[in-house]
């Protein structure tokens, strides 16, 4: 059995409690190529998982974040019952197993699932360790409580589109990434994406699983404002897409669809609602205005080219 047939079945096993991007679905449908997995356990019991996407970066072959895909990292079923030293030791060696699995690449970064605690193990292994932040808001609180902790103009915004504006769910993807791409040019900011399928292969697996929505902003015209697009696991349901044209952007849309993916999520049954943090100064200023708890997360680095660090420094 190879490791992708294990890591399939380990998520059909552990389908509630993964992460949507922990998920053997995810990889296979959305991310589709350039990836693997660390697979660490028995022949017929995994015990933990570690799947990666790798890309060129010049002439380097590196391992790096995938598209729409912020949090992996290693996942690890526990044995019932350990004392806290036994589980410490277990992490550590099951990390360790999972890293010496890793293929050998120019550089290695990547953001780690909120339940991830202990970094020691790539500590130890020469793996620079740092904090990235998301705003997450518990959705285990009533309506009225989640309208109160909304920022005052992010109210006023709501409240200006709910007179102008219709939402509709829809699995359009070219009209996402139009979208999409359209907020990148008013930043003056090139377009991240490489690839140009993904947004495709992302509505389709959100239509094909029914986890999550595709919800756009019309004015009574019939023109299209925006687009915020969320994906939903077990728990929890994640902003990744956002855009806007840029002659709405007064309308209220972003924050009107942000409202109505809260409530659809918390309608869903999902307890948790996670904005996905920006270090961008305006987009972390939008988020955090719906009244999310900053939580962080830890991400790792380590460069092994020496040609690719003269590159950076360089570059630097």
């Amino acid at each position: 059995m190879t490791n992708k047939e294990k890591f399939k079945r380990f998520s059909e096993k552990h389908r509630n409690n993964l992460p949507y991007s922990l998920h053997f679905d995810w990889w296979n449908e959305v991310i589709h190529k350039n990836w693997d997995v660390a697979v660490v356990g028995q022949p017929k019991q995994t015990i933990a998982v570690w799947p990666y996407f790798f890309r060129k970066k010049g002439p380097w072959k590196v391992i790096s974040s995938a598209y729409f895909t912020p949090y992996v990292g290693p996942y690890i079923i526990y044995p019932e019952d350990q004392k806290p030293s036994t589980k410490v030791s277990f992490e550590h060696k099951t990390i360790q197993a999972l890293i010496e699995q890793l293929p050998k690449v120019a550089s290695i970064e990547q953001k780690f699932h909120l339940n991830f605690n202990n970094g020691l193990s790539f500590q130890w292994n020469n793996f620079e360790e740092s904090i990235g932040y998301t705003y997450v808001l518990d959705l285990n609180q009533s309506k009225e409580n989640l309208w109160s902790n909304l920022r005052e103009n992010i109210r006023r915004q709501i409240k200006k589109a709910e007179k102008d504006l219709i939402t509709y769910n829809d699995f359009n993807a070219p009209l996402v990434e139009k979208l999409f791409q359209s907020t990148f040019a008013q930043q003056n900011t090139n377009y991240p994406i490489g690839d140009e399928k993904i947004i495709e292969r992302l509505v389709s697996f959100i239509n094909n699983h029914q986890s999550g929505n595709v919800l756009f902003a019309k004015d009574k015209k019939g023109n299209i404002n925006a687009v915020n697009t969320c994906v939903y696991d077990a728990e929890t349901a994640y902003y990744l897409i956002g855009g806007s044209e840029a002659k709405f952007k007064n309308s209220g849309a972003m924050s009107w669809l942000m409202w109505q993916q809260i409530l659809a999520a918390k309608e869903k049954g999902c307890m948790v609602f996670n904005f996905e943090g920006s270090s961008i100064p305006s987009i972390e200023r939008f988020i955090r205005g719906f009244g999310g708890e900053l939580k962080s997360y830890h991400q790792i680095y380590k460069l092994n080219s020496k040609s690719l660090k003269i590159a950076e420094r360089i570059r630097g």
